[in-house]
């Protein structure tokens, strides 16, 4: 990267060099205490450069600008690690993207890569990136035993503290059917799980219709296609007479903003549905639904990884009437950003506005407060009620056994087997089941039930979790459901 950086854009950035920032000049005593010997070394002998040195037209803040212009030419590693430090520093959404990371970026958005199912945001003031849900169609990490609200510690061994949720992405997703090495922390405990990369599911919505013609779409965020799925589902609703619906946003972080207005249009009643204002008001914006008649009864599921574009459909629901919100308070994230294409592919993207809802409310780091408040319960699975192991008979092909009948309860539960559970017969397709199970715990994948397979199952299963979704349970009662 042959490019000149000028000085007064030097003098404006900072730098990180040994775990130290250089800023502009001009500090208080307060600031100086913010940098280490390495600065003040830095400081000092640009001072003394500008006192001594023969050509006395430099000033300090010329030969700083000099030294890092320097440093930074053809140098471009530095070079991006300074961008990255400077975005990241005006929030925790502002980030700097290679050309190769933002085509990441808008896979990731569209939902178009290999990776292992599981979405992430990075909260405030935390060093690592959450897991915050599942993408629709694939249990590949939960069945490796990843958990919502896992922190990610290291990815292959890596460490991934500090860093930006579109790193860690970066460091997760790679080649379909290969594995990666996810390491969190689960509250005081350090846990390390091999996941097998997959193609993730293009759809972010999905549907069905439930007893009671109760209607049932969830969104799991908001991308090119989201407000034309969202459109169809809608019509089926309406060819088969459904008038109440869950529409459940829980674990939706987001996405495009546009999506987000368009399934608003058809769900909002007229009015406004969001202020959008930037600091060059100009470009402020106000944008508004034409829907003349409420056709829908709605509850709205949500959760605290419900966030942004989410919020914005959740809070023009809430503030028009249109539908109550059942479940925890929301993220809290009212702010957008611009993405900013540079001249060699790199894109950054920059914090310009905020949203205000359509009565009013101010919600960044605050949230959407839900009108009935419901939490879901998690537990581990009771294995009483299960067949058990008595780890002494190795089962194989053909055999019949309890073993077997044990065996297939379990790698059913956790989405290896889907066949029937009730017979204890050792058939092909179990094998097949059982085989792909040693494979993702690096076990001999032979297919033969043999006693370590049978202990490390038992162990896997035993910390197998189970939701009961009382949210949901709440909203279908809501709209007259009988939950029993």
């Amino acid at each position: 990267m042959n490019r000149k950086i000028t000085a007064a854009l030097l003098a404006a950035l900072m730098l990180l060099t040994s775990g130290t920032a250089i800023a502009a000049p001009n500090k208080t005593k307060e600031d100086e205490k913010q940098y280490s010997g390495e600065y003040t070394a830095f400081e000092q002998i640009s001072e003394y450069i500008s006192d001594a040195f023969i050509d006395d037209t430099y000033t300090t803040e010329d030969v700083m600008a000099q030294g890092l212009s320097k440093l930074l030419e053809n140098n471009e590693p530095v070079l991006v690690e300074l961008l990255k430090a400077t975005l990241e520093s005006m929030d925790d959404y502002s980030e700097f993207y290679t050309q190769e990371e933002y085509k990441e970026y808008q896979d990731q958005l569209n939902n178009t890569f290999y990776g292992i199912g599981i979405t992430m945001q990075k909260k405030e003031n935390n060093d690592y990136v959450e897991i915050t849900g599942f993408t629709e169609g694939n249990d590949n990490a939960q069945n490796a035993g990843l958990r919502t609200g896992d922190l990610i510690y290291k990815v292959n061994g890596e460490d991934m503290t500090g860093l930006t949720t579109q790193a860690v992405r970066s460091k997760v997703v790679g080649e379909e059917g290969t594995t990666v090495d996810i390491t969190v922390f689960r509250g005081n405990d350090e846990l390390t799980f091999t996941v097998k990369r997959v193609a993730v599911s293009t759809a972010t919505v999905s549907s069905a219709i439930l007893d009671g013609n109760i209607g049932y779409i969830r969104i799991t965020s908001f991308n090119f296609d989201t407000a034309g799925d969202f459109a169809y589902d809608l019509e089926t609703m309406r060819e088969n007479n459904v008038k109440k619906i869950i529409l459940d946003l829980r674990d939706n972080g987001g996405g495009y903003v546009d999506a987000a207005i368009d399934v608003a249009e058809e769900i909002v009643p007229k009015g406004k549905i969001v202020d959008v204002k930037f600091r060059n008001k100009e470009y402020n914006a106000t944008y508004t639904s034409q829907l003349e008649k409420k056709e829908f009864d709605f509850v709205l599921l949500v959760n605290e990884y419900t966030a942004s574009a989410s919020e914005i459909l959740a809070s023009a629901m809430q503030d028009s009437k249109a539908a109550q919100l059942v479940g925890t308070n929301t993220y809290g994230k009212a702010v957008i950003q611009n993405l900013y294409p540079l001249q060699n592919g790199s894109v950054f993207k920059l914090t310009t506005g905020q949203y205000i809802t359509r009565n009013g409310r101010e919600i960044n780091k605050v949230g959407l407060q839900p009108d009935v408040y419901v939490e879901n319960v998690t537990q581990n699975v009771d294995l009483d009620d299960y067949t058990p192991f008595d780890f002494e008979t190795r089962n194989s092909l053909g055999s019949s056994h309890s073993n077997v009948q044990a065996a297939k309860e379990r790698l059913k539960l956790l989405g290896y087997y889907d066949g029937d559970t009730d017979s204890p017969l050792f058939d092909v397709k179990f094998k097949d089941a059982l085989r792909t199970f040693q494979q993702v715990n690096d076990i001999f994948s032979y297919g033969v039930l043999d006693i370590p397979t049978q202990e490390v199952l038992d162990k896997v299963f035993s910390q197998v979790e189970i939701m009961t979704d009382y949210q949901f349970d709440k909203a279908y009662e809501l709209l007259g459901g009988k939950t029993e």
